[in-house]
């Protein structure tokens, strides 16, 4: 990466990736359901170790730029641009842009798990590869993003935000590859579509799941929106029948 920025992130990288004192052997995180995840501290330090590691791959691989940079805040009601495969964007096999939520910037280490662990399959992945298999990689690099969440949940004290909260409770639960489908993973294209039509029962115990455990996020139907475009659609119909009907009426 260019060497500016690699000045900026080796000292970044020296401030953001020193825990906090850990004042327990073990962390947790709660849902709003009240459910509860917790950690020992040797499971952290893994996780730690396994970030630095990555955030090493990031500064000094040659054969891949990363554009880092913060971008607007999300928020639970749109929470879109918070979630890695949005906020990861790969333009290339050597290049990818990296934005991370404004409100969002101790999770930074999460993002760049994300960022080095998806270039890795972009770079090796085979493009006629079955769907199934494209969505389980992306499941393994999607655990990642959640091992760098809990960090910055945990030792390093970062804020809740239920969106990204969810995932580590999804993969606690076995939902994260159903969840990935069900919220459209753009990491993986039209295979997300795919795998949830083949999948039904998997995607509707997530969704039941997500319904119990954090019910602030709304149902599929909410997140779609209230039926507005459904109207307009059909509003749209009307007018091309009375247009058609119109020109034949007016054919010679």
């Amino acid at each position: 990466m260019g060497s500016g920025g690699l000045g900026l992130l080796v000292g970044l990288s020296a401030v953001a990736l020193q825990p906090a004192p850990a004042t327990a052997q073990e962390y947790a995180l709660t849902s709003p359901a009240g459910d509860s995840l917790r950690f020992e501290l040797a499971d952290l330090r893994v996780m730690l170790e396994e970030a630095r590691i990555l955030y090493d791959d990031l500064v000094e691989d040659p054969r891949v730029l990363y554009i880092l940079g913060f971008g607007p805040p999300a928020s639970v009601d749109a929470p879109d641009p918070a979630y890695p495969w949005n906020a990861v964007s790969p333009t290339s096999d050597s290049t990818v842009d990296v934005v991370t939520p404004g409100n969002l910037r101790e999770a930074d280490r999460a993002y760049y798990n994300y960022a080095v662990m998806r270039m890795r399959e972009v770079r090796t992945e085979d493009p006629d590869d079955p769907c199934d298999a494209l969505v389980a990689r992306e499941e393994m690099v999607l655990s990642s993003f959640v091992d760098g969440w809990v960090l910055a949940r945990t030792l390093f004290g970062g804020p809740g935000f239920a969106p990204l909260d969810e995932l580590a409770f999804a993969r606690a639960a076995g939902h994260l590859r159903p969840l990935l489908a069900a919220r459209g993973d753009a990491s993986v294209g039209a295979c997300a579509a795919a795998w949830a039509e083949a999948n039904p029962g998997a995607v509707g115990a997530y969704e039941d799941w997500r319904a119990d455990a954090f019910p602030e996020l709304g149902t599929p139907a909410e997140d779609a929106g209230s039926g507005d475009g459904a109207e307009e659609t059909e509003g749209a119909a009307e007018a091309d029948d009375t247009a058609d009907a119109a020109d034949s009426g007016s054919a010679p």
